[in-house]
């Protein structure tokens, strides 16, 4: 009974043991993958938001500017006739 028992026991371990030798280095590349998706998504996070202020100010910038001068005297103009 007793040489039943340890033949069980080193069988269950050599099968828990393959398993895990396949199981642990997917859990890794999964963590590992997940963890690079979540830093790619956190930089693309911020680089939207620095578009978007980047945006708002180039539209501040744009309405801020001084108002353009309307057309300009008539003296200013030469007629075509006169050169």
């Amino acid at each position: 009974m007793l040489w039943k028992d340890i033949i069980i026991f080193i069988l269950v371990a050599y099968i828990v043991s393959r398993f895990l030798r396949f199981l642990l280095p997917i859990l890794r590349v999964t963590s590992a993958a997940s963890s690079q998706m979540r830093t790619m998504q956190e930089q693309m996070q911020a680089q939207m938001k620095e578009m978007e202020r980047n945006q708002q100010q180039a539209n501040k910038a744009t309405f801020q500017k001084e108002p353009k001068q309307g057309r300009p005297k008539d003296e200013d103009y030469i007629d075509y006739e006169e050169v």
